[in-house]
Formats: structure tokens, sequence, C-alpha cells
């Protein structure tokens, strides 16, 4: 399969990051985490996907690259949790569809209450609440179980010991209970930072374990109703397409 550029999926990817680690800035020495320098990170997921073309439609035959400025424009800030969720599912992810392109058609997922990862999830692998295939379950911790109901296989990417700093959950507490203490924020923000480009700056497989699942451990839905007709084949791609809108410049 080919990516939008025409180049196989994972040259494609592998040119995004490139990209990325080329034209972002170098790491701030202070502050909170910028997207700019997630981006460049060696090991900044993209994730190739393919969603149906429109309402009721067949799936798309060429997929397009989901990146973490996405995830960021969905989410309204780069931060950790959204970051490291991003890293591990898109790890999942490759499990789930070794040939690279990931059907966010086909895929259900659970996490725990928290607002970072639950975007994430949604973003990469199109389940969402309304549906029953985004799954709420706060006895989950630093995972995220990610099904495929046309294998009926799953995977539980469990973040490793060693990454997140062990007094991040209490000094976070401590700011929800505060008024607006610079320097707790700094402080808290300089954690946050630093444990999401310590993940990002490894291969996935050293930030991650990932178990593979016979099945969904939670009940479930049908699929999202838009997707009704995702099997009645793939767009050609010689289609004409329609052409980009002009712009004003």
């Amino acid at each position: 399969m080919k990516s939008p550029a025409g180049l196989p999926v994972m040259r494609f990817v592998a040119v995004l990051v490139a990209f990325g680690a080329l034209a972002a800035p170098a790491p701030a020495a202070d502050g909170p985490l910028t997207l700019a320098e997630a981006a460049a990170m060696p090991y900044a997921p993209v994730v190739m996907v393919v969603d149906p073309v429109s309402s009721l439609g067949p799936l798309a035959a060429e997929p397009q690259a989901v990146t973490l400025a996405d995830l960021v424009r969905y989410h309204g800030h780069p931060c950790d949790g959204l970051l490291v969720a991003a890293a591990g599912i898109a790890e999942g992810l490759k499990r789930l569809f070794p040939d690279g392109v990931v059907d966010r058609t086909d895929l259900v997922a659970a996490v725990n209450r928290s607002a970072c990862y639950g975007d994430a999830a949604a973003y990469l692998t199109g389940a969402r609440s309304r549906y029953g295939s985004l799954v709420i379950d706060p006895s989950l911790g630093d995972e995220w179980i990610v099904g495929r109901r046309s294998t009926g296989w799953s995977v539980r990417v469990i973040l490793r010991a060693g990454f997140k700093p062990p007094e991040l959950a209490g000094m976070e507490r401590e700011l929800r209970a505060a008024a607006c203490p610079a320097a707790l924020i700094a402080a808290v923000q300089g954690l946050q930072r630093r444990f999401a480009l310590a993940v990002l700056a490894v291969p996935p497989d050293r930030a991650f374990e990932v178990r593979p699942l016979p099945g969904f451990p939670y009940p479930t839905a049908e699929a999202r109703p838009d997707t009704a007709k995702r099997a009645c084949g793939r767009v050609s791609a010689d289609q004409p397409r329609r052409p980009a809108p002009r712009g004003n410049e």
C-alpha cells in the first residue's frame, strides 16, 4: 500500500519522523512541554489510518497520516498523558495491524478516567464512548487495551516501570488542591515534560510492554452506524479527485 505521497507506508512514516527531527528546534531548557520538541523526538508516533470516504461510504483506498500535531489540535495542548498514551497505543496498533495501516472502523479500546488517555485512544482508534466502543475503566493504570473486532484479538499495552517520575502523581494532586502557586506549576510542568520526552526518546518496546489478549475483556456495542457500508469496496485510487480549494494569498 502506498501513502498519499506515493511512498510505501513504512517509508513514508520514516520520512515524516525524519523531517520532524530535522525541522523542529532543539528542546527548551525549561518550561512546559511543546509540540515542536515532542515531534522532533526520534520515536514520536505517526499512525497511518484508513476511514470511510463518507458517512455510509466505503473505506478509502489510501491511508492518511495521524501525527502528534493532529492529536494536540484535538486535545487542546501537548501534555505527558496525551503523548505517552499516543506512543503506547501506536505500539499496540502495530501488533494488531502488521501491514502498518490501521482501520479505525474496526477497533474498540479501554482506558482509565484520564481525559488525556481517552482523547488519544478516541482519535487514534476511532472508538467512542457514546457507541460503546471506548470503555472507561477506572481500575486501569498507565495502560491501554485495544481490540480489533474482525480478528477477535486485543492487546494490553503497559508503560514500563522507571519512566514515570514517582513523585509526579502526588505533586499533581497537590497542585489541583492549591490556588495558583507559580513554583509548583513550573515544577509539575518540568516533571511532565521530562516524562514525555523520556518515553519518546527510546524505541517503543523499551517503554511499553505489549501483551496479546484472545478477546476484548469488556462488553461492547455494535460498530458506529456511519461505518455500516465500510465493506462495500474501496474507492479506486484512479477515481478523479476534487481539486484543492484556491487560496487568497
